[in-house]
């Protein structure tokens, strides 16, 4: 029975990056095809985001937290992320500098997570994280299904609302960075 326990945050994190190209596939039938999927494509989003709550909920509450299932979670993240994010730009929906913020966002997250640990023994988490840093990297995840919703409802709108929202998470990573880095220089210089 422990051994089952254990496997359901892992399950549902794989689970995760399989319905990443479910999630993929259907906004490709919509939006290039418009077959009419919106509703499979929501559903898909959602079964995506609540398998992002509940794998570390569930890992936490049963003491089955792992490296191994912390970087695999991370994985799925960004799978989803950049799979999703890809599709939408070729599909002309989201804009492609959006995906290099969120690349750069997800590189100086890892570096300075590594160089935290490093130089602060008393952190045992493989990742740290800060507060506007997880609204962005939550709102990073959020992002593809919103967009999908808007532009199935206003598909001839020029997307400002979007950009308006994407203006707004650059300008908060930017200034997670900010700190980030401020935090690294002053555990650096400590």
């Amino acid at each position: 029975m422990e051994k089952m326990i254990e496997f359901i945050p892992n399950s549902i994190t794989t689970t995760r990056i399989i319905m990443s190209f479910i999630f993929v596939y259907l906004a490709v039938v919509q939006f290039a095809y418009g077959k009419g999927e919106l509703i499979s494509l929501i559903v898909v989003f959602l079964a995506i985001y609540f398998s992002d709550l509940l794998d570390g909920k569930i890992a936490r509450k049963t003491g089955c937290v792992s490296i191994i299932g912390a970087k695999l979670d991370v994985f799925a993240d960004l799978l989803y992320i950049i799979l999703s994010y890809i599709t939408l730009i070729i599909l002309k929906i989201l804009p492609i500098w959006f995906l290099g913020f969120v690349c750069f966002k997800f590189m100086e997250f890892i570096i300075t997570s590594n160089f935290m640990k490093n130089h602060n023994k008393s952190l045992k988490n493989t990742f740290v994280f800060d507060k506007i840093g997880r609204i962005v990297s939550a709102m990073f995840f959020i992002i593809p299904g919103v967009t999908c919703v808007y532009k199935y409802l206003m598909p001839y709108n020029k997307g400002y609302l979007i950009n308006f929202l994407l203006y707004i998470i650059f300008i908060a990573g930017i200034y997670s960075s900010f700190l980030r880095i401020k935090s690294c220089f002053i555990l650096r210089y400590k």
